[in-house]
């Protein structure tokens, strides 16, 4: 499976809010917990030939596995999934020249190129690091 660590690297905390619907993520700001969700991707159908699920079957029951195939499927689709989710919200975050932390759109001063804690705006919507 993913590796979450080694694919989301603006952030540890997010939240998985898959569904048989299909696959989102929340992404949260380390710094001030504001929240990015990512759009949904729909589940792809599961559309097999009558044939085909037989080879599956029959490969199954060979390998002697306890495990269903289709849950493998559907993990590599999670992975996918997440993995585009990552792809999408990454542009919300900034990595601080001068910290090296990841934050948020909301933590970011854009004229300075650098987190609101290194090169304050001024505006204090932070309460007052």
């Amino acid at each position: 499976m993913i590796d979450s660590v080694s694919v989301i690297e603006f952030t540890d905390n997010y939240e998985d809010l898959s569904d048989e619907s299909g696959f989102r993520f929340r992404f949260y700001c380390g710094r001030c917990d504001a929240d990015y969700t990512s759009v949904l991707q729909p589940c792809p159908q599961q559309e097999e030939s009558d044939f085909l699920k037989v080879v599956g079957k029959i490969f199954a029951e060979a390998a002697e596995r306890k495990d269903d195939l289709s849950s493998d499927e559907e993990g590599i689709q999670h992975c996918v999934a997440l993995k585009n989710a990552v792809t999408e919200v990454r542009e919300r975050f900034h990595e601080c020249p001068a910290c090296g932390e990841w934050v948020c759109d909301v933590c970011w001063n854009k004229s300075m190129l650098m987190c609101e804690k290194c090169a304050p705006s001024g505006g204090d919507q932070h309460g007052g690091w």
